[in-house]
């Protein structure tokens, strides 16, 4: 295709759809806006946003004071679910799922809530997996049963287009590649069109598109998760002190 101009041209290309739905998939609260959050206040004024969240951010640190002292997992989880409402009202967002919970859950199946497998760095700037296992962590469970339950937020949603990571995962966390490989069997079992997000700075086979006009909206969405980041000196600081940039460059290319 000719290179598109913005994100919009590129999902209508692809799906051959003015105004497309596009389902993105991310695996934790905050992931939306840290990694995609220019991306998203662009798509959000042309298109119909679907967000489905793998998991809801359990072993996530936590920025002090944020919460009362002495606080419940069930108390985190409550808050991070608020920022991610919150998140998606500033980034324009139009609907947001947890998989595993109806309508993203397959069949008659109770819901199930898929838990944050956590992470360690292997060095700076890439995470692999934890030490220890929990049969309850989205990448303990059965991928075929998370196909399943995404594959069931498809029929009742009506994408145009599945919109995810690309095989590294954005930085290795394991999460993020179990999201990969989701988004893309269930987009091949839905025989829809796959997009993914670059990992790599510029990297050479994706289409680069500058998302700096979107910048208060990724500003508002990031202040949101008060839990996990704070912006300084216009960039992300996270809670383990790490800096990124903010997310106002993307790079997009098609898989199938």
């Amino acid at each position: 295709m000719t290179a598109p101009a913005t994100p919009l041209e590129m999902l209508e290309a692809v799906c051959a759809v003015a105004r497309p739905r596009v389902l993105v998939v991310h695996a934790h609260p905050d992931d939306e806006t840290v990694q995609t959050g220019g991306l998203m206040a662009s798509l959000a004024r042309n298109t119909h946003l679907i967000l489905a969240t793998c998991t809801r951010g359990e072993a996530g640190e936590i920025v002090p004071g944020i919460l009362p002292e002495g606080f419940t997992e069930t108390e985190y989880v409550a808050k991070r679910e608020h920022e991610l409402a919150e998140a998606c009202s500033a980034l324009g967002i139009q609907e947001r799922y947890f998989l595993g919970m109806p309508p993203a859950r397959a069949g008659r199946l109770l819901r199930r809530d898929y838990r944050d497998s956590g992470m360690r760095w292997v060095r700076e700037g890439l995470a692999g997996p934890a030490d220890g296992t929990d049969p309850r962590t989205f990448t303990s469970a059965q991928l075929e049963e998370e196909v399943a339950d995404l594959l069931a937020l498809i029929r009742a949603t009506s994408p145009d287009v599945i919109l995810g990571y690309d095989r590294e995962g954005s930085y290795g966390h394991p999460d993020h590649i179990r999201a990969h490989e989701l988004a893309a069997a269930a987009a091949s079992a839905a025989d829809l069109p796959l997009v993914e997000i670059a990992s790599a700075d510029e990297a050479p086979e994706f289409s680069w598109f500058d998302l700096s006009s979107r910048k208060a909206e990724a500003v508002a969405a990031l202040g949101c998760h008060a839990t996990q980041l704070r912006v300084v000196n216009q960039e992300i600081v996270h809670v383990g002190g790490q800096h990124q940039r903010l997310p106002l460059r993307s790079g997009l290319r098609l898989v199938h």
